[in-house]
């Protein structure tokens, strides 16, 4: 009867429960000859019981629940999307590593939990986000809101936020990704992903976004996971012409579908009209004038899905049509190394109009920011000050916690704005300099968010390398390296004499070694060449006397002959 009511429990948990899993594949084409892919996992499901899940990796979901976690977002980012060549991007991150997670639960256990997550999803993706002490972890107010549903109602003391700049993504992380996948690599999308392909790319990102939603056909609300991977080719780079197809990009074809999925798509956004393209296969479905589908359900019907664009026209270079409407950019201003500097972000709005952006900066603790030099000015088409029209701002303090700067700022219509605030670099202890010291420091990616019609759009600027006062790391080597010589000779030869018996002995009584008989033979080859050449010039002086006596003789006799016929 037990087993009977445990069996009727699950079996009405696995009705009652929904699930659903899709794939999607979007291609679009951009200007410069470029390619961006975007891999797109989706799972949904409301499913309570902790021990089995069918489309959610156990792993993931079991730190969700253990450390009371409402939505989490990781990304792993190479390179930087150039928005001003290829437009916004549906999936930006900043360069390295972003760690996002809102807490639900009590509010005093929240900075242990953020501890043990970051070592638990380090443990799942292989990231180092272990090394994002509270050093670099923010809680901004406005910048940074839930996207799924939360019981703390965007209460930013629940979230914590850390970025780690210099994060390098490789195949490390790719392998551990996939297997959160419910066919892993070996069927669907997933299995178009080769790791030797996808870091030649010009920019690759990685993410993983887990969100509570309440989805169409669940009883309550689920967890909504999504693996996203965007990746930026360049064809022209690759076989030297604009035609570009899965074989060429990606290194393989599509050659089973994962059972798994609901939904498997894969579409392609051209910026030139589809008669002006050779598509190949040509079972798709026609969206827009630029925009096709395949169905990669039904691909037993072809074998294998390779998509392959080939352009009638290979002299045409699509350039960007429309100009965002803005665009920001971060850059440092400084003499050298050790003199202060100016953290600059610039603002430009191609627009008619005014835009009122939401902007956050984090600046390091080691990089003494001075508010009182904070600047705002317009700088085209004409010189005037500005203001942040709401400002928060909480200070850093020296190995604690950072400086977080948030403010309301509108730029006007067809201008450009400098924000500037100086700083001053510090000198770090020996053990907190990393192992490439010379390099430098990334300070974190400025964050602007702006309303653009219906439509939220966060642009993340590049992520400035600093110099820091560097001390010179050979001095302690070269005096660990004297010293110890000092103290080898010294102590050597102190431990030999106090150690060793002193014992005299008869010279024939040594015995010498091969070594010591080798010297020998050579000492006395020496010796006997240098007696031979001293008895020879001792020989070739005697002869030298000689000769002069003799010579002198002769000259006396023949004075006497002339003295005698005189």
């Amino acid at each position: 009867m037990f087993r009977l009511t445990i069996c009727l429990v699950v079996l009405i948990n696995s009705v009652v429960s929904f699930e659903s899993y899709s794939e999607n594949l979007d291609i679009n084409h951009l200007p410069g000859n470029k390619v961006n892919t975007v891999f797109s996992f989706t799972s949904v499901s409301d499913n309570v019981n902790k021990q089995h899940f069918d489309v959610l990796p156990r792993p993931l979901v079991s730190i969700l629940l253990n450390y009371q976690i409402e939505e989490l977002h990781l990304s792993l980012t190479q390179g930087l999307w150039r928005d001003n060549l290829w437009g916004y991007s549906a999936h930006s991150a900043p360069p390295g590593g972003q760690f996002l997670v809102w807490f639900g639960g009590q509010l005093d256990t929240i900075n242990e939990r953020w501890v043990n997550v970051r070592n638990s999803i380090s443990g799942i993706t292989c990231a180092s986000l272990s090394a994002l002490s509270s050093e670099d972890t923010i809680s901004p107010k406005f910048s940074l809101k839930p996207a799924g549903l939360t019981s703390t109602k965007g209460d930013s003391r629940y979230m914590r936020y850390g970025v780690s700049p210099f994060e390098v993504v490789c195949t490390e992380n790719l392998t551990p990704w996939l297997k959160l996948l419910p066919c892993g690599s070996s069927a669907g999308l997933a299995s178009l992903l080769d790791a030797s392909k996808l870091y030649d790319t010009t920019y690759h990102s990685l993410a993983v976004n887990v969100r509570r939603v309440s989805c169409e056909g669940c009883t309550r609300p689920g967890w909504e996971l999504q693996l996203t991977l965007s990746l930026v080719f360049s064809p022209v780079q690759l076989s030297g012409r604009k035609d570009w197809s899965f074989r060429t990009m990606l290194g393989k074809t599509l050659v089973h579908s994962c059972p798994v999925s609901s939904s498997t798509t894969v579409k392609v956004r051209t910026l030139e009209p589809l008669d002006a393209l050779e598509i190949t296969p040509s079972e798709y479905e026609t969206i827009s004038d630029k925009e096709i589908m395949f169905d990669a359900r039904n691909i037993t019907s072809f074998k294998i899905l390779n998509v392959y664009i080939r352009y009638k026209n290979k002299d045409i270079t699509r350039e960007l049509t429309e100009k965002p409407p803005l665009l920001a950019h971060t850059y440092i201003s400084r003499v050298s190394s050790s003199s202060s500097g100016h953290i600059v972000s610039v603002f430009t709005n191609s627009r008619d109009q005014d835009i009122k952006i939401l902007y956050l900066q984090t600046i390091p603790w080691y990089l003494r920011a001075y508010i009182h030099t904070m600047k705002i000015e317009q700088i085209l088409p004409e010189s005037r000050e500005l203001k942040f029209e709401d400002m928060s701002l909480n200070l850093g303090k020296d190995r604690s916690h950072p400086y977080t700067l948030e403010g309301i700022l509108t730029v006007p219509a067809g201008s450009t704005v400098k924000f500037s605030i100086q700083f001053d670099p510090l000198m770090l202890r020996w053990n907190e300099y990393p192992p490439d010291a010379h390099h430098g420091r990334s300070i974190p990616s400025g964050i602007v968010t702006f309303r653009d019609g219906e439509q939220v759009i966060r642009l993340y600027t590049e992520s400035p390398l600093v110099y820091l006062p560097t001390p010179d790391f050979s001095m302690p080597f070269n005096v660990l390296c004297l010293v110890s010589t000092v103290i080898a000779i010294v102590y050597g030869s102190i431990f030999s004499l106090t150690t060793k018996d002193l014992v005299c002995i008869k010279e024939t009584e040594v015995k010498k070694g091969l070594l010591l008989q080798l010297v020998t033979a050579i000492r006395g080859l020496l010796k006997k060449e240098r007696s031979v050449k001293e008895g020879e010039k001792m020989k070739d002086d005697n002869n030298e006397v000689l000769d002069e006596s003799k010579n002198k003789g002769d000259d006396a006799c023949d004075s006497d002959k002339i003295e005698e016929v005189k």
